[in-house]
């Protein structure tokens, strides 16, 4: 073999070796690539909206698969709320009450139509006594002597009545003292003594300038029963002083809740501007920042997060107000914490690759 053909051979092999190389480097360019391009479809997408909110795209798959559910919200019908709780008042004190202002009415009358025969027959025996002794002095000084017991014991009774009178005052009010007095009061108190009513006594935040004071409080119970209305009876005398406000009564026509439970409140307050709120379900509510926020599904596979103000917890989830949600948004019902994972992973997967 002579010198050319010798170098022909090894030109050649280097160019079919180069060549090798090429293809090698270049298949697994393309492998790789196949490889992210598998990994980018499998994972979700976080961006920030226009209005600086985060929103999540998932893929197809992971939507198939989440289980999220959504559901379209409106705005609900209590307007207003405060933070305080209403307590469902026990009113055997005041059936006690009304039952020994009872008696002692009926001892009353009794002892007054016996003080007027008894008191007749004493001016009869005095004035006999005085004609010729007709009725000797011992009989006349018992008359007078059981006069007296009598106009003591009515007496009496008075002071018990006026003292029982400054008691219902004092716990339960003027309208009460109407009740158990007999007397027809304002509001329809006799459901209470018949027990087909609650008495609820609730304090009202104050607000700057005359307080005005709702009519009617819808309460909505913390064991999961109806919500139901609340008409205003009158302002309690007693306060609870670890509560700023006032302190009223409000009567709900059932018997159904049960005596010392606690109840929330809400109303509208003419004084204040009127705020929309939203009943969310607590499976919507998410934590992130140490803040509450909402899921709503903006188009199919894509969810916005929100962030909401908790107001009051009702039954089944909470009352919120925000000014990022409205009526007929969708909100995430199951799936929100998928969702926040999403959220989480895609921005662990950006510092990682940073």
């Amino acid at each position: 073999m002579n010198r050319k053909s010798l170098i022909l051979i090894i030109v050649q092999s280097f160019i079919i070796i180069l060549l090798i190389w090429i293809v090698i480097l270049m298949g697994s360019d393309e492998f790789t690539n196949i490889d992210i391009d598998d990994d980018d479809a499998n994972q979700s997408f976080v961006e920030v909206n226009s209005d600086g909110l985060n929103q999540v795209r998932l893929t197809d798959a992971i939507k198939n698969n989440s289980g999220i559910i959504s559901k379209e919200i409106v705005k609900s019908n209590k307007e207003m709320t405060f933070s305080n709780y209403g307590i469902v008042q026990a009113t055997d004190t005041l059936i006690d009450l009304k039952n020994i202002q009872d008696q002692l009415l009926s001892d009353l009358s009794t002892l007054e139509n016996q003080f007027k025969t008894e008191n007749k027959k004493l001016k009869a025996f005095v004035t006999l006594n005085e004609d010729n002794k007709n009725i000797s002095d011992q009989a006349l000084s018992d008359q007078q002597i059981l006069v007296a017991n009598i106009s003591g014991s009515i007496d009496n009774i008075n002071i018990l009545l006026k003292n029982l009178k400054q008691k219902v005052l004092s716990q339960w009010g003027d309208e009460f003292y109407k009740l158990i007095k007999n007397e027809k009061p304002i509001k329809n108190l006799q459901s209470l003594l018949d027990g087909k009513s609650r008495l609820v006594k609730i304090t009202l935040p104050s607000s700057e300038g005359e307080q005005v004071i709702p009519k009617k409080i819808l309460f909505n119970p913390i064991n999961g029963s109806k919500e139901i209305e609340g008409y205003f009876v009158s302002k309690a005398p007693t306060v609870d002083p670890s509560l700023l406000g006032q302190t009223f009564y409000y009567l709900i026509n059932s018997s159904d809740i049960r005596i010392g439970s606690k109840l929330i409140g809400f109303y509208q307050n003419t004084n204040d501007k009127k705020i929309s709120l939203f009943e969310l379900p607590h499976n919507s509510i998410i934590w992130s920042s140490g803040l509450p926020w909402v899921y709503v599904e903006k188009e199919s596979a894509v969810y916005i997060k929100k962030p909401v103000v908790l107001k009051n917890e009702i039954k089944g989830g909470w009352l919120a107000s925000s000014d990022n949600i409205s009526d007929n948004d969708k909100v995430v019902i199951k799936g929100a914490q998928l969702l926040l994972s999403e959220e989480y992973k895609y921005q662990i997967k950006n510092e990682n690759e940073d």
